[in-house]
């Protein structure tokens, strides 16, 4: 007669596979931490980044002329086996997102370290990669890139200063 080990063995049966473990401990990115800036001709784009816990939360905002007008909200947080970097766009006053709009747009951590991370976009944002890098003291350099059939179609870069 045949009995299943797991009946033999009750704890077998109760245990449940330990769920996946992301590759990358939150807290190498320590480094992004802290309020950023880049002068413009007529304005500012500030960004605010703050660990806590196994949530990394980032707040940028472009100034024009004295008034605001965009704001970004990031949320990098653990999904399932991977890291997920989640975020949307408004308007100056806030009232709705202008991208991101129906849910965040979503891009997966692939690799971090104590200078640099590089997300690349999931879902309706594949071809989007985003990378921050600390290039000396006090400067950080942000990139994001859209590709379209290998052809990159749109990009933006950030030339941030560590601000008080």
């Amino acid at each position: 007669m045949f009995i299943p080990v797991a009946l033999l063995i009750p704890s077998m049966a109760m245990q449940a596979p330990a769920p996946p473990q992301p590759a990358v401990d939150l807290q190498t990115l320590a480094w992004l931490q802290g309020r950023w800036t880049e002068p413009r001709k007529d304005g500012i784009v500030e960004e605010h980044w703050s660990l806590q816990g196994q949530s990394l939360l980032g707040v940028s905002r472009t100034l024009e002329g004295g008034r605001s007008v965009a704001f970004e909200l990031f949320t990098l947080e653990c999904d399932g086996a991977d890291w997920v970097l989640r975020l949307r766009m408004f308007g100056p006053a806030l009232d709705k997102a202008t991208r991101g709009r129906e849910e965040p747009l979503r891009l997966k951590l692939v690799e971090a370290d104590v200078h640099h991370f590089r997300c690349e976009g999931i879902g309706t944002e594949t071809g989007t990669t985003l990378v921050y890098e600390l290039t000396g003291p006090g400067c950080l350099v942000a990139r994001i890139t859209k590709l379209r059939d290998g052809k990159v179609v749109w990009g933006e870069t950030y030339q941030f200063t560590k601000g008080q």
